[in-house]
């Protein structure tokens, strides 16, 4: 018990510091040099999206110039002119990307909402707020096939009307490509004001063909995002407040097996379902979500690996009512939304409360478990924070689980400093888990130390923990740098030592690890890292050797790795690799691993799928494990405005396959 104090008052103190360092934190802002600016222009002619930049009102707005270079602070190669105007429906974005070979311009996706990589883009980011914190930033993305990506502030499902029915056109011309956007109002959160606000933007372009990433305001390789631009003087319209509905309704038949003395026979099923989802603005910077009866059986999820690990290995939720509002549940990696399996209904309330203030609430119910999570985050300076939260998990027949959690974090100039404390309860047993960490955020060299602690009865049955009961620290450093020209494009080196003991003061981990990751321009990327010391009573020592082509084209690419050494008192030895291939709307995948360790293990994973357009395709998922054999089919209409239908053959997440099939339709409201 007195070692969990101590432990405690660290962390307190540590956070103390952070508060008093804020005092710094504010001068430094006062003495900063004045930032880029434009001027809000509001217009009566708004532009015809066509990605032509011959409508009056561009001529007249106020442009961006003067785009550098992140990694050399430079000019750009390629420069880029930015020009912004808005009305009282919607904010229009015009941008000339100058490119001195237009034929060497990279563009390959074409589904909207897909995240755009390994390809020229351009990005319109707005701070409505002005708090300069990532949680209230949102990003527009468009490559030069007119392809849209948008990330708002608090996190959105995938469903166009939920995100809001923004519009682009791009296309290339003689001297680069040129790209307009227009944003509706409505899809933003910003302040209720009948005064003019400053709000913080900021444009930023990839190359893919160098590399050069630009900014119109350079926040640097470590995004320091107090270095955004102003856009003053802007007078938001007046909020309308959205009701929307989007309801499912699912029909399907299945076989199933029954035993009926000691013979098994099989007999048809037929479901039919319906549920909903429900958005609502209860105030302009407040969202209320609602779902009942959720369908989660039908979203394809990730699939768990076969590498070998003590602990669990952590899979990804995909599932849309977890990912809506994301930013603001994000906080101190408490919640892993998987470890809710079973939901009949859930209520979601999020957003802000003030200029500087957020706050989430999420609540879950099914007949076997209930869960409840409140968290707030107040920002103090443009760098620094602090989040606080509760969390409760409730199953019937069982104690209730509840978690109080603390965090706040700092930088002065590059250096940064965070702490977090959590305290459990089930029943009479509580524990506590926490770590401070100090950084130096520099653009080559990046090092990190902290300690941190997790008490032997410290329970979180909605957050990932695979461990408990030690206690130690890590020292870890990363260099890295770019190359606009020449053999090499990118070098990143990291080397990390951890040491931790058990509360008996037994060995529970020694690690000394290292990576290197380097790429060239002409695409291919090498892959060298190495991951030994002790665990527990066992010594590790295991090397890993990758070597990929066509590395940053998600498309076309090809790549294989080979891991050999000892870990956990066997030989290991395991080969994977992955092919992607696209053309003439197909796109296939495969990702093969074996591994020979205690067994020998494999796991095959086939995608594929055709697009009829950007909206409607076909598509499939195989996946061939020792545990069995799985494929599934699915035609879908989805990721556009208007009705978004499935047809799924099989059981996208079934250890193997089942004789089903499902229709399903989608309509907002």
């Amino acid at each position: 018990m007195q070692l969990q104090k101590i432990h405690a008052t660290v962390v307190l103190i540590t956070l103390l510091l952070i508060l008093i360092a804020n005092l710094q934190t504010v001068k430094a802002q006062n003495t900063q040099t004045v930032k880029k600016e434009l001027s809000a222009v509001k217009t009566d002619q708004p532009p015809t999206i066509d990605g032509i930049l011959n409508d009056t009102c561009w001529q007249n707005a106020p442009q961006a110039v003067g785009f550098t270079d992140q990694r050399t602070e430079k000019p750009a190669k390629n420069q880029s002119i930015g020009r912004l105007v808005y009305t009282d429906k919607a904010i229009y974005v015009g941008l000339h990307l100058y490119d001195d070979l237009p034929d060497k311009i990279v563009a390959r996706q074409v589904k909207d909402q897909t995240r755009i990589r390994g390809e020229d883009w351009v990005s319109f980011s707005l701070d409505p707020f002005h708090t300069h914190q990532f949680s209230d930033r949102n990003f527009f993305i468009v490559n030069p096939l007119g392809t849209k990506y948008a990330h708002l502030a608090t996190g959105r499902a995938e469903k166009s009307e939920w995100i809001g029915l923004w519009k682009t056109a791009a296309q290339i011309v003689e001297d680069g490509w040129v790209v307009e956007m227009e944003i509706p109002w409505q899809m933003l959160d910003y302040p209720d004001t009948t005064d003019p606000v400053r709000m913080g933007i900021n444009l930023d372009r990839f190359q893919q063909r160098t590399g050069e990433r630009s900014w119109w305001c350079n926040l640097g390789v470590q995004e320091f995002r107090e270095n955004d631009g102003h856009w003053i003087d802007v007078l938001p319209p007046p909020r309308k407040r959205d009701l929307k509905l989007l309801p499912y309704l699912i029909g399907g038949i299945s076989e199933t097996e029954t035993s009926v003395e000691a013979t098994s026979e099989s007999r048809r099923v037929y479901t039919a379902r319906a549920g909903a989802d429900l958005r609502y603005e209860v105030t302009p910077q407040l969202r209320l979500i609602g779902t009942a009866n959720p369908d989660f059986d039908n979203i394809e999820q990730a699939v768990e690996g076969i590498d070998f690990s003590y602990g669990e290995r952590y899979v990804e939720d995909r599932r849309p009512f977890f990912s809506e509002g994301g930013n603001v549940y994000s906080v101190g990696g408490l919640l892993h939304s998987r470890r809710i399996e079973d939901m009949d209904a859930g209520l979601k309330l999020f957003g802000k409360i003030g200029k500087n203030t957020s706050v989430g609430t999420l609540g879950t119910y099914h007949r076997n478990n209930q869960n409840f999570i409140l968290q707030a985050s107040q920002s103090l300076t443009a760098t620094s924070s602090i989040s606080t939260a509760f969390l409760s998990h409730h199953r019937r027949d069982n104690e209730a689980n509840n978690v109080v959690h603390l965090s706040g974090d700092v930088r002065h100039s590059k250096i940064s400093a965070a702490s977090t404390l959590t305290q459990s309860w089930v029943g009479r047993s509580d524990g506590r888990e926490g770590n401070a960490s100090l950084r130096y955020n520099g653009s080559l060299f990046e090092p990190e130390v902290a300690v941190f602690f997790v008490d032997p009865d410290f329970v979180n049955n909605l957050g990932y923990h695979p461990f408990t009961g030690y206690r130690g620290g890590y020292v870890q450093g990363s260099i890295r740098n770019e190359w606009r020209d020449g053999f090499i494009r990118s070098v990143n080196l990291w080397a990390g030592a951890l040491a931790s003991n058990t509360y008996e003061g037994e060995v529970f981990r020694r690690n000394l690890s290292t990576f290197l990751h380097l790429l060239t321009h002409s695409d291919y990327r090498l892959a060298i890292s190495w991951d030994g010391g002790q665990f527990e009573e066992f010594t590790d020592s295991v090397f890993s050797f990758g070597l990929s082509a066509r590395a940053s084209d998600q498309f076309n690419n090809t790549s294989v790795n080979y891991t050999w050494g000892e870990q956990a008192g066997e030989r290991i030895h395991r080969i994977s690799g992955n092919l992607n291939l696209r053309a003439y709307g197909f796109t296939a995948g495969l990702s093969s691993r074996i591994q020979w360790h205690f067994e020998r293990r494999y796991q095959q994973i086939l995608t594929f799928a055709y697009d009829f357009s950007p909206a409607l395709s076909l598509g499939s998922r195989l996946i061939w494990q020792v545990e069995g054999f799985n494929i599934y089919f699915a035609l879908r209409r989805s990721g556009y405005a208007g009705t978004d239908f499935f047809i799924i053959l099989g059981d996208p997440n079934a250890s193997e396959f089942k004789q089903r099939l499902v229709a399903k339709v989608i309509r907002a409201f």
